[in-house]
């Protein structure tokens, strides 16, 4: 089974990846004593930069077995100091080449970028008309004849999806203000004032329009419109909690907020309708399903899942990077 992992999760690879770098980049007229000094370094050099936000290697394997790697560096080389981060080492075992592993490992790296909230990403590199085909773009050539390219790595268009209770609106505002892009609650387009649905048909005519916009943070479900937007969306945040997670969720909003106004709602008073709650408890065995079938056919760079909030916490203050973003909440 082919599976990505951050090299920091499976450190029992460093060796081989620290060869197979020296190998493929280092200077070919090493004696055996010089190649493995220069490996030996190369190690400690990888876990140094662990946490380095400008730093990731990722490794491909197969049943255990190592197919390929690639990295984000916060340099490469002394020509180009002004830009940061790198796109670099990308690299597949030679007995595994053409068999498709170099998208699989562009579409990972160019997902950990969009993870980090990195806008770009640039690349040298001596190969004629290979990155174009993974998105890339060409800038210019370098003086020493490697070609400069760039990676434009877009996250204008979010869709937050997942369970009641489990935080999609407050995600959206705190994700609206660190990226500048308009939040969209999709139960504010459902209801009017005093909890008055408004047409289903107009209603889903309404989230359409607002998908094709150019930029947008959409949180809700409303799976006859689903489709459409987590094909335009440029990343999907599924929020996949367990039914006592939505419950507990649900339950912190009605005894905080109960009879009072809902700031995305405007209009309609915080209540507890127990029909709701029945959709809550039974959502993940009804609805669930639904939205994993969607899932299924979108690409895997788009995706990101969390299974608990203290995952989705650590990612937002790595995403942000500010440490104090979870003060947005209270």
């Amino acid at each position: 089974m082919l599976k990505i992992y951050n090299i920091k999760e499976k450190q029992e690879f460093l060796r081989e990846v620290a060869e197979l770098t020296q190998r493929e980049w280092g200077h070919q007229t090493n004696s055996e004593e010089e190649f493995e000094k220069k490996v030996q370094n190369k190690i400690p050099k990888i876990v140094q930069n662990f946490n380095n936000p400008s730093y990731c290697k990722l490794i491909l394997l197969e049943n255990n077995t190592l197919i390929g790697f690639v990295s984000i560096f916060p340099t490469d080389g002394d020509e180009r100091i002004d830009l940061t981060p790198w796109y670099a080492t990308m690299f597949v075992k030679e007995e595994y080449r053409g068999n498709g592993y170099s998208k699989i490992l562009n579409d990972a790296i160019l997902s950990e970028a969009r993870k980090r909230n990195i806008p770009k990403l640039y690349l040298k590199t001596s190969l004629n008309n290979y990155y174009e085909k993974f998105g890339a773009t060409y800038l210019k050539t370098l003086q020493n004849v490697e070609k400069l390219y760039c990676f434009d790595i877009k996250t204008n268009r979010i869709s937050i999806i997942g369970g009641s209770g489990s935080g999609k609106s407050t995600l959206a505002n705190i994700l609206s203000k660190v990226l500048d892009i308009p939040a969209i609650h999709l139960d504010a387009i459902n209801y009017n004032a005093n909890w008055v649905e408004i047409d289903k048909h107009k209603r889903d005519e309404i989230i359409s329009s607002k998908s094709k916009e150019d930029k947008w943070i959409i949180d809700g479900n409303y799976n006859k419109t689903l489709k459409e937007r987590l094909d335009r969306a440029d990343l999907i945040i599924w929020l996949d909690y367990s039914t006592f997670a939505h419950l507990k969720g649900v339950s912190k909003r009605i005894i905080k907020n109960f009879n009072k106004e809902k700031f995305e709602l405007p209009g309609c008073k915080e209540r507890l309708d127990f029909n709701f709650i029945k959709y809550v408890i039974t959502y993940n065995k009804k609805n669930r399903p639904k939205v994993l079938e969607l899932l299924n056919d979108v690409p895997h760079y788009k995706l990101l899942v969390f299974k608990k909030q203290k995952d989705l916490n650590n990612w937002l203050k790595s995403f942000s990077k500010n440490e104090n973003i979870l003060d947005m909440i209270k």
